[in-house]
């Protein structure tokens, strides 16, 4: 299961997505018909997908880069699928910038929508893969410096991947070897709570997606 905000000022459009995008992964996406309104979900909430148009005619100014430059200046990594009738070379290479992204031209079939989602979750969990290697290397290192390197991945690591587990588990033995256990026994909590066959985390065990 995925957690999948649909942006989209066209509400036929949205329909369509999110019958394709349910269909494709037996999730229920949220949708929203401006730049504005989905800045203020992800403030909220975290997604692993989301897609956006890049013109949105209630606004010239916010449209779809700009969309996805706010999100990655708060932080938010998630990825982006642009899905544009009318999107330029120009506005991909601009919108690739802030990576990960990928494009999917109007019309377009299930296959191809679930083609375009499929390479960006792929994308994500490799990505997610290399920070916690890089991070369990650092919190075992002895090296000063190293444990504030792997809080930063660990941070990263939320963005790129909410609804995973693992970087609770991670950034609680951060904190424990900074000697703050009543903090870190709240990320174990959480750690938990999104840990749904309560496996726990080993170093070196492998990810899982959905």
């Amino acid at each position: 299961m995925i957690d999948v905000l649909v942006v989209d000022d066209e509400k036929h459009v949205r329909n369509l997505l999110v019958r394709m995008i349910s269909n494709a992964y037996e999730c229920n996406p949220i949708e929203v018909g401006s730049v504005e309104e989905a800045l203020q979900l992800c403030d909220k909430y975290k997604f692993d997908l989301i897609t956006t148009d890049i013109k949105f005619q209630n606004d010239e100014n916010l449209d779809g880069i700009e969309f996805i430059k706010r999100l990655r200046l708060r932080g938010i990594f998630t990825p982006v699928l642009i899905i544009s009738a009318y999107a330029t070379p120009e506005d991909i290479a601009q919108a690739c910038k802030y990576s990960p992204i990928d494009y999917l031209s109007k019309p377009f079939t299930q296959d191809e929508l679930r083609r375009k989602i499929k390479g960006l979750l792929e994308h994500t969990k490799d990505s997610f893969e290399r920070y916690l290697r890089e991070a369990e290397g650092l919190i075992h290192s002895n090296f000063p410096g190293d444990l504030d390197k792997a809080e930063q991945l660990v941070r990263t690591m939320f963005s790129i991947m909410p609804s995973s587990p693992i970087p609770h588990y991670l950034m609680a033995e951060i904190l424990e070897k900074r000697g703050n256990s009543e903090l870190a026994e709240r990320h174990r909590g959480a750690a938990k709570a999104l840990d749904a066959n309560m496996k726990g985390y080993r170093k070196g065990d492998e990810i899982e997606s959905d």
